[in-house]
């Protein structure tokens, strides 16, 4: 390395007084900071602290109004029989003492009221009058959310808000409580709130310069500025539309029940802004505030702006020292400058000459020349990388184009047959991917069912694969039998298979009508069966070896009876084999927790839970093996549609 004489750093640090520039910038830089950070903390405890005192209002009139379906419940768990008059009495008086209710009802366990097959009185406000009626006259309130929900969960429960089913169609929130007589269930009793009076509530609301919303326990807007965003969007949509993930945070905290203040960078407005939060611990709901941040910084800036100009006018002459010193000694740089500014052009041919001296400016001098020379020779080898690189990925793409068509991806894929629910899917690890799955019909009643693993992956599995499916779909146009199937379609792959690939394959034939399983499984996973009282087991193995290894090999096949909601899971060993970071697998123990789990999960909802414990489980890690998945329910048997 050239030992440099006269280092051009001594000549700049002596003739601009640095020393004086990082003083003065350190000093504005403190006293903005200090003041910024008192401001800040005492602004923060004042909006948290306005903010929680609006919602306690707000849960206050929650927590009133829940009491009087406590109140009914517990009145008719220690009542005689009452009469329907009692009853609606008992409504009328109750929704006549609070403004703030919209309606009432007590919706009773059907054969639970006098014999009754249904009882529903119903208590409501229309256009200033209190006018009653029987639900059950034209709606079947054992289905819906606010009598089902509480009734499973055992206790009380605020309903998502929805529109009234009366003529005004206002906007409204249940409060429902399960009635218990002796242990044993009665029904329901139900207030709902208008949340007409509550936007006025929230109308009257004023924080700073800024604006309020209030958002459901599942993130539905309830209350907005913009009325458009009421019950249509949710703070998630707005994230998703925005592309702003730091919203999806503060959304998933507010649901969560967190309290916090927040700032954050407004992709809607353009300007930084804070958000405070807190719950309204009735409902689970969370009522924010949005305050642009300059509101709160003014303070701030006003103070420090004399101070600003102090050091501006220092700053200015130390500037014109800068631009005196550097005018005479920086003619080399500008020079290296206009050559680098031809050399963004693409000017390659550009050299740095007649440089004298013996400092860090002829240096920078002679590598930049050697840096021109270097990039020559750099683009040229990127471009030819480049060109071959596209290319592949060209055709790895339209190969994975071609596989994408040979697998079924339209579901539901039989709409008409409401037998059996179906989903599966695949997820390559590389562009191309060696699992695939097929299900067709071989006649009206018989449905075929096909999943399978080719050794290896990427585009020779790929290849392999596609003559697999082709095989077995081509024999199952006049053999029904699974292990015949198997058998044929192992001769064929074995012969002048020179790269010595092998497919595991596992294949049924579900008859819709009866529930007849039979299948055949060619060294593939035992499928799980998943019956409809919950009780997992995997299927017993017929021990066929993977087709493609010999071609003499024997197959058989076992049947056995499926009922109603039975769900069957199909799967390759990217599940079970799916590694994390550390090099753990997930494991069959991991399936089989998530598994008994599933409850009436759909075929999709299946595979969507068993895409998430399996993310879950390998986070960061690279994705080791194409994973394809696929369930079946049975809705229903053929046999038993009227």
């Amino acid at each position: 390395m050239t030992k440099i004489k006269r280092p051009i750093v001594w000549k700049l640090i002596l003739s601009i007084g640095l020393p004086l520039l990082v003083i003065y910038s350190t000093i504005l830089f403190l006293n903005f900071k200090w003041n910024k950070s008192s401001a800040i903390e005492q602004m923060k405890d004042y909006l948290v602290e306005l903010t929680s005192h609006n919602a306690s209002t707000l849960n206050t009139d929650f927590t009133k109004i829940a009491q009087y379906p406590i109140g009914i419940s517990k009145m008719l768990e220690v009542m005689a029989e009452p009469d329907e008059k009692e009853i609606f009495n008992l409504l009328i008086d109750l929704v006549k003492s609070d403004s703030l209710i919209n309606s009432m009802a007590i919706a009773f366990e059907p054969y639970s009221f006098a014999k009754k097959k249904r009882f529903a009185p119903y208590v409501y406000r229309e256009e200033g009058r209190i006018l009653t009626t029987d639900l059950t006259k034209d709606y079947d309130y054992c289905s819906a959310d606010w009598y089902s929900i509480p009734m499973l969960l055992k206790k009380p429960y605020w309903s998502e808000p929805y529109y009234s089913r009366t003529e005004d169609n206002t906007l409204q929130v249940t409060f429902s409580v399960p009635i218990y007589k002796n242990n044993k269930f009665l029904g329901i009793a139900s207030a709902n709130i208008s949340l007409e009076k509550l936007r006025e509530t929230m109308e009257n609301i004023h924080i700073m310069g800024g604006y309020i919303f209030m958002i459901s326990q599942y993130g539905t807007y309830i209350y907005h500025p913009n009325e458009k965003d009421i019950m249509r969007e949710t703070i998630f949509s707005k994230a998703v539309t925005y592309n702003f993930n730091q919203m999806r945070i503060f959304g998933r905290e507010m649901i969560k029940g967190k309290k916090s203040v927040e700032p954050f960078n407004d992709p809607i407005k353009g300007i930084k802004q804070w958000i405070i939060y807190t719950p309204i611990v009735s409902c689970n709901w969370t009522l924010a505030a949005v305050i642009p941040e300059r509101e709160i910084l003014d303070v701030v800036y006003s103070r420090i702006i004399k101070q600003m100009g102090v050091m501006i006018l220092g700053y200015l002459v130390i500037m014109l020292t800068v631009v005196w010193v550097a005018f005479n000694i920086t003619n080399p740089i500008r020079n290296l400058m206009k050559k680098t500014e031809r050399l963004a052009t693409g000017d390659l041919d550009v050299q740095m000459v007649n440089i004298r001296g013996e400092d860090e400016i002829h240096e920078l001098a002679m590598v930049f020349n050697k840096m021109v020379i270097d990039l020559k020779h750099y683009i040229n080898d990127l471009t030819n990388a480049t060109k071959a690189r596209e290319s592949v990925e060209s055709e790895l793409r339209i190969a994975r184009h071609i596989q994408e068509s040979l697998i079924p991806r339209i579901f539901p894929p039989f709409p008409h047959r409401k037998e059996f629910s179906l989903f599966a899917r695949n997820i390559p690890a590389k562009e191309v991917a060696g699992d695939f799955y097929d299900f067709f019909f071989l006649d009206e009643d018989n449905l075929a069912l096909i999943i399978a693993d080719v050794s290896g992956k990427g585009v020779s599995a790929s290849l392999f694969m596609a003559v697999t499916k082709t095989l077995i779909k081509a024999k199952a146009n006049y053999v029904d039998s699974p292990e015949t199937i198997m058998s044929q379609v192992n001769y064929d792959l074995c012969q002048e298979n020179d790269a010595a690939m092998f497919v595991t394959t596992f294949m049924a034939v579900l008859n819709v009508k009866t529930g007849s399983f039979t299948y055949c499984n060619a060294g593939h996973n035992n499928p799980y069966l998943i019956k409809a009282n919950g009780e997992i087991m995997q299927l017993e193995n017929t021990e066929g070896m993977a087709l493609g290894i010999i071609d003499d090999c024997n197959y058989t096949s076992n049947k056995i009876t499926l009922k109603k909601n039975d769900m069957l899971y199909l799967y390759t060993d990217g599940v079970n084999e799916a590694m994390d970071i550390d090099g753990n697998e997930f494991s069959y123990a991991k399936m089989e927790e998530f598994l008994k789990k599933l409850g009436e999960s759909t075929p999709r909802e299946t595979i969507e839970i068993t895409m998430n414990a399996v993310q879950g489980f390998t986070k960061n890690a690279e994705q080791s093996d194409d994973i394809t998945i696929m369930a079946l329910r049975v809705l229903m048997l053929k046999d038993n549609i009227k």
